[in-house]
């Protein structure tokens, strides 16, 4: 893998140069730095002492501000607006059974009077209020609020806190910068802000991202703490080959009064406590900040699912008071393993300039490409929306892991995290930007030859006598390692050769590819499996207007981790045209029998369908007849 990440590095070079381009194609929801702020290090101002056995919590905890005339904003959406934090039950779970008794603020420019409020979310978004409080003025720096009744954590509710002020839209103004956020904490956090759209002209709640950085503020949370708390998390399916050592990482939190310089932990293998090791962290992990370590362990000789806990028993040398002291998961261990397709997804839009590009790109790509084995599908999202927008597209650009910004044009390769994140530096993200046909093809090629699968599909499908209707009957195998309990399959129906209305960038008439027409859901199904295979069976009715010969049907095996971007991979696909049903009854393919090579009615080799009579060869020595339309 590092060779690849090495190799595509050089090979996007030159993409990366053109996503500085492409970057006036992000989403508007992003808030931007004071452009006049020194680049200077974080601001420390003295604060109220607190009591032991109270804490402030937030995306990051420490008495760090950003400092005076470097703060942030959202000019472009001026007006009377409300910013809040999003106090997630995962942030909450250690405190549950305490109190929240207050809040506090830090900003970077005077903003006068203000209303201090906590407030429950509810529909992903900022609800009724449970404490506010009004302040007559403010000042640089933290400003805090003590509630007149605490708020306890009960750990079913989820929070927001945070303040009103009036935004100005004056982006050379300072005073458009209010906002103090600074580079530590929890990574990928939204920020709240109550505002006017410019585009929509609606008032309401959006999400932003901070480009990196986390909003200075937090709530007081009074209760019994633990002086040495580590606190670890589950960590899945691990895939691991026979007669090596399988390496896990072990994600946690601190929550101890003190930064966390080491831990001690035992591994348990189906039951088995091994002996207690040791692990050293430098830097240290700051009070409230999450890390991760790894530990190995032995896969054996033999096929198998093993089940691994991991205990973290001390924190600097003192026995771990974390109420959670045990991550799970699984040690898969197979020797059959199946060859992975490729699902291409690009996030285009006719408001894009830069799209018709990059569609240039794949659609050259494709010419030559093994189309048994690679499908593309667009998703008419990430830069604004259009006529072919489907509400699965806009969902889907959870999937940049970029602080909240989207853009476009961008491209997914199996939804694999293998690529640099744009906007959040050092971390990874799936999207990326080829730069041209050769970049696509060095890209899939890699995945086709160097990566295998634990799972399988098999699909076919079956017209009806006029082709207005089609059912797919998908069958799945899997083997030992493949996580079952969280695989979910999705479908699309997709039309090649649709006119475009209006696309920027374009000249002359532009068409568009890999259009969704249909989809069972955006994260896809639950499958239910039989022991290790499953049969599932969808039917779509095709609209008349759906030009027969340019459709197709893409299904894949994918997991949803609602909580990680990062998390969301393709284990396998397959894909089919209807075209290739014609003259054929129930035509389907599968993983073990891909086609190879293709033929005309002359014998000459083509690379893709054709009109009239293709001749089509598979890898297991059989040969179809197939008349494209």
């Amino acid at each position: 893998m590092k060779k690849f990440l090495l190799t595509i590095a050089s090979v996007l070079l030159a993409s990366m140069a053109s996503a500085q381009v492409s970057v006036q194609h992000q989403n508007l929801d992003v808030v931007v730095s004071n452009p006049s702020a020194s680049q200077q290090s974080q601001a420390v101002k003295k604060v109220a002492k607190i009591a032991e056995n109270q804490r402030w919590l937030g995306y990051y905890n420490s008495d760090n501000w950003a400092g005076e005339g470097k703060g942030m904003g959202v000019p472009s959406y001026p007006g009377d607006n409300q910013v809040g934090i999003y106090l997630t039950k995962d942030i909450l779970k250690s405190y549950v059974g305490m109190k929240i008794v207050g809040m506090r603020f830090a900003i970077c420019e005077e903003i006068g009077s203000t209303t201090a409020f906590f407030k429950k979310v509810e529909n992903d978004a900022p609800g009724a209020d449970l404490r506010t409080q009004e302040l007559s003025t403010t000042a640089l720096g933290w400003n805090e609020v003590m509630f007149t009744e605490p708020v306890e954590i009960t750990g079913d509710e989820e929070f927001s806190a945070g303040y009103t002020y009036t935004q100005i839209g004056d982006q050379y103004n300072d005073k458009a910068f209010p906002f103090s956020a600074v580079k530590e904490g929890i990574d990928n956090q939204y920020l709240f802000i109550y505002c006017l759209d410019p585009k929509t002209g609606d008032t309401g709640w959006k999400k932003f991202s901070m480009g990196g950085k986390n909003m200075s503020i937090q709530v007081l949370v009074e209760g019994e703490f633990p002086e040495y708390s580590a606190m670890p998390e589950d960590f899945g399916m691990v895939t691991g080959s026979i007669n090596t050592d399988a390496k896990i990482t072990v994600p946690f939190v601190n929550n101890s009064a003190y930064a966390v310089t080491d831990l001690d932990y035992v591994v348990s293998v189906d039951g088995v406590a091994g002996s207690e090791e040791h692990t050293t962290f430098s830097p240290s992990v700051g009070v409230g900040s999450k890390s991760s370590f790894k530990v190995s362990v032995p896969c054996g000789s033999v096929e198998a699912k093993k089940s691994i806990k991991v205990e973290i028993t001390k924190v600097n040398g003192h026995d771990n008071e974390s109420k959670d002291k045990v991550a799970e998961g699984y040690v898969g261990v197979s020797s059959t393993q199946f060859t992975r397709n490729m699902v291409i997804e690009e996030f285009t839009t006719e408001k894009c300039p830069n799209c018709p590009r990059v569609a240039g790109y794949l659609h050259e790509y494709l010419e030559t490409a093994d189309l048994s084995r690679v499908a593309a599908v667009c998703h008419h999202s990430a830069y604004y929306t259009d006529w072919l927008t489907q509400p699965c597209d806009q969902e889907l650009t959870f999937l940049f892991n970029n602080g909240g910004a989207t853009f476009a044009p961008a491209v997914m390769f199996n939804r694999e995290p293998d690529f640099d994140s744009y906007y959040l530096q050092g971390k990874k993200d799936n999207v990326t930007i080829p730069g041209s046909a050769d970049d696509f093809g060095t890209i899939v090629e890699y995945y086709l030859t160097q990566t295998l699968a634990n799972a399988k599909l098999d699909m076919q499908v079956v017209p009806n006598a006029d082709k207005s209707k089609v059912t797919l009957v998908i069958k799945g195998e899997a083997n030992n390692l493949y996580d079952t309990d969280n695989a979910l399959l999705t479908v699309y129906v997709t039309e090649d050769n649709v006119k475009a209305q209006a696309q920027a960038g374009a000249q002359g008439t532009y068409k568009h590819h890999h259009v969704i027409r249909a989809y069972n859901s955006t994260w896809g199904d639950k499958v239910t499996w039989d022991g290790t295979s499953f049969t599932a069976t969808y039917d779509y009715n095709l609209d008349s207007s759906w030009k027969q010969d340019d459709i197709k049907f893409v299904a894949f095996l994918n997991k949803h981790n609602a909580n990680d971007p990062l998390d969301n991979r393709i284990e396998n696909s397959i894909n089919v045209s209807l075209s290739a049903t014609n003259g054929v009854e129930g035509v389907s393919t599968n993983n073990d029998a891909v086609e190879v090579a293709r033929y005309n009615a002359a014998g000459q080799r083509i690379y893709g369908q054709q009109k009239g009579l293709n001749i089509v060869k598979l890898s297991d020595g059989r040969t179809l007849k197939v008349i494209v339309k």
